[in-house]
């Protein structure tokens, strides 16, 4: 009896450490597409010449971008990913001020 419980509270042990392990897996994985769509974005707004019309919109991508790459090097994947998505978001803000600007 005493056998039964130790390997039934192993088997509960063991089940959870899998499962842990599975949902910490998925959960830390690097945000490549993220970066990468963060860097297309700054491109396009640059393309639109969003460095004369709209700097300090692009500039504050540039940073994220930047601060994005400094925590993807640091291992904190869910924070660079949060960066790369601000990064993208505020490149595209550039980009539609520049045209807007550049239609004036």
């Amino acid at each position: 009896m005493l056998f039964k419980r130790i390997q039934k509270r192993l088997f509960s042990t063991v089940n959870l450490v899998v499962l842990v392990s599975v949902i910490s897996a998925c959960a830390i994985t690097a945000p490549v597409q993220e970066m990468s769509d963060a860097r297309q974005s700054i491109k396009a707004a640059k393309d639109a010449n969003a460095e004369k019309l709209a700097a300090n919109v692009l500039s504050e991508a540039q940073q994220r971008l930047r601060s994005a790459m400094r925590e993807l090097d640091a291992g904190e994947y869910e924070r660079a990913r949060i960066l790369a998505l601000e990064a993208k978001h505020l490149a595209l803000k550039a980009r539609q001020l520049s045209e807007n600007n550049r239609q004036q």
